[in-house]
């Protein structure tokens, strides 16, 4: 037994002996193997390689007791069994669902994210290189974004957000929902779809509809789309523009859009300053929002002040709440610290109860309030984690609340005992955006920020990722020319 877990884990290597993880050659370790072995066929080799990855850090370098190592390793064997588990049983487990906001939807609290799944990133727009769409929704990349599909629906998972920019992402989905519905599989009202049309700074509304038009081309076979996203909207003079009243302008495009019934919803993404995304919110014309919330800073919003005295997104997604808009959080598990490869600090921290990816949904959820969380699933497998936090959530918010307040709590003493109490309190407070002047065009806030990560929580790749974003940005600053000129073409 032991050995053909070995195996499994090690493939075709022949040096078996010195490269088994020393978890499975333990004295607890046919204690192990026997748990896996009893659920291996329902196992995705991947998620197998996942099981045995976190065995080993919380053997080898946590030296977590026997104990909680086979409660563990019984907890990371069934959450990873989901698959057959749901194909087999008549209670099938389904991702609860809460009110999107005004829009009324009835939202999972997962995501299925359209960014990893697709055939390319190449834009369906530029001569010679485009996508043929015959071919991608032929290719080896539609029938696995066709089982993610399935699976996810399976489950109860019937949010799928992708964007006009995703290359060839919107067409996939499309077809793989409609062939769905063609088959009787599914129907119209089955399933949530959202899509993200980005608009420029000063941008003719007849461009936003020539982009509007492309996309539709892609949808239109839907019926509808449920909620319709202006994609991005990062810059002032991205927000002057989705914000203006002109009876001509893109705003009211896309009304006449909804009154004609090809939208339902309109809402808006950002990655964006705080300050930027306070202005899109308060002005209460848009039904949801897309934003990034993460315990260890909020992407480009982190270090940027949000008009009340605060840093950061946390204020914009209390706002968005008051004013009951539905509140999507961006990539968790990627833009809130790579938390698919996490730093060893990071999951100490959390604990063995759950992952940092289960984490990060669940602060989300129960701390933050937020409705929903998006995750970029290549493979079906990547639900093992996100089911973890799902189920979790579903226990009651008294056990899923404790449970990640207990964490937040070990985490903050993290970082008060590498960065200091002051600092962890202050440290990112009233320093100027990136937006203002005086820093031209200096993201400083965001470098401390990156601080942090990197002292505290020895996120050291996603630190290092992070700041080569600011270093391309970098390469296209001119000094020639005003700060007005570099910040309506660079930030």
């Amino acid at each position: 037994m032991m050995r053909r877990v070995s195996s499994r884990f090690l493939g075709e290597k022949k040096e078996e002996d010195e490269l088994t993880p020393s978890v499975l050659t333990s004295r607890i370790g046919p204690k192990i193997a026997s748990i896996l072995e009893s659920r291996g066929e329902k196992i995705h080799d991947d998620s197998f390689l996942k099981i045995i990855r976190q065995l080993e850090f919380w053997y080898a370098d946590q030296n977590l007791p026997d104990g909680e190592l086979l409660a563990l390793t019984e907890r990371l064997a069934e959450t990873a069994s989901w698959r057959v588990d749901d194909e087999t049983t008549e209670s099938k487990f389904k991702i609860p669902k809460v009110r999107f906001g005004r829009t009324e939807l009835q939202m999972p609290i997962i995501t299925c994210g359209g960014m990893r799944v697709q055939e390319t990133w190449i834009p369906d727009h530029i001569p010679l290189i485009k996508p043929n769409k015959t071919k991608v929704v032929q290719s080896k990349s539609q029938r696995n974004l066709e089982d993610v599909v399935l699976s996810c629906l399976n489950i109860g998972l019937n949010h799928f957000e992708t964007a006009r920019f995703y290359g060839s992402s919107e067409v996939q989905f499309v077809n793989a929902l409609v062939k769905l519905m063609d088959e009787g599989k599914i129907q119209r009202s089955d399933f949530i779809f959202q899509t993200k049309i980005a608009p420029s700074g000063g941008m003719k509304t007849a461009d936003f509809a020539k982009q509007w038009e492309a996309s539709w081309s892609n949808v239109a076979k839907l019926g509808y789309i449920d909620l319709m996203s202006f994609h991005c909207i990062s810059t002032d003079g991205q927000v002057d523009t989705v914000l203006s009243d002109a009876t001509d302008g893109i705003y009211e495009f896309a009304q006449s859009l909804k009154r004609e019934g090809k939208i339902k919803h309109v809402g808006f993404s950002t990655h964006g300053s705080a300050e930027t995304i306070m202005r899109m919110i308060n002005s209460n014309k848009f039904d949801y929002v897309n934003l990034h919330r993460h315990f260890v800073g909020d992407y480009h919003a982190a270090g940027t002040p949000d008009t009340l005295g605060g840093q950061g997104n946390a204020a914009c997604v209390k706002r968005a709440l008051e004013l009951d808009m539905g509140v999507f959080n961006i990539s968790p598990n990627d833009k809130g610290g790579k938390l698919y490869r996490p730093s060893a600090a990071i999951a100490a921290a959390i604990g063995p109860e759950m992952s940092p990816i289960a984490f990060a949904a669940l602060w989300s959820w129960r701390i933050e309030g937020m409705h929903t969380v998006s995750v970029g699933f290549a493979r079906s497998s990547d639900l093992d984690e996100v089911i973890e936090a799902a189920r979790i959530y579903a226990e009651g918010e008294k056990v899923s609340k404790e449970l990640v307040t207990a964490a937040v709590g070990r985490l903050e003493k993290l970082a008060v005992d590498k960065l200091g109490k002051e600092w962890c309190e202050k440290g990112l407070l009233n320093i100027p955006s990136f937006d203002e002047e005086s820093t031209d065009g200096i993201m400083i806030g965001h470098m401390l920020y990156m601080h942090n990560c990197l002292v505290a929580y020895g996120l050291h790749e996603f630190a290092r990722d992070r700041y080569a974003m600011m270093e391309g940005s970098g390469t296209k600053w001119n000094k020639k020319v005003t700060f007005k000129e570099n910040k309506k073409n660079v930030l």
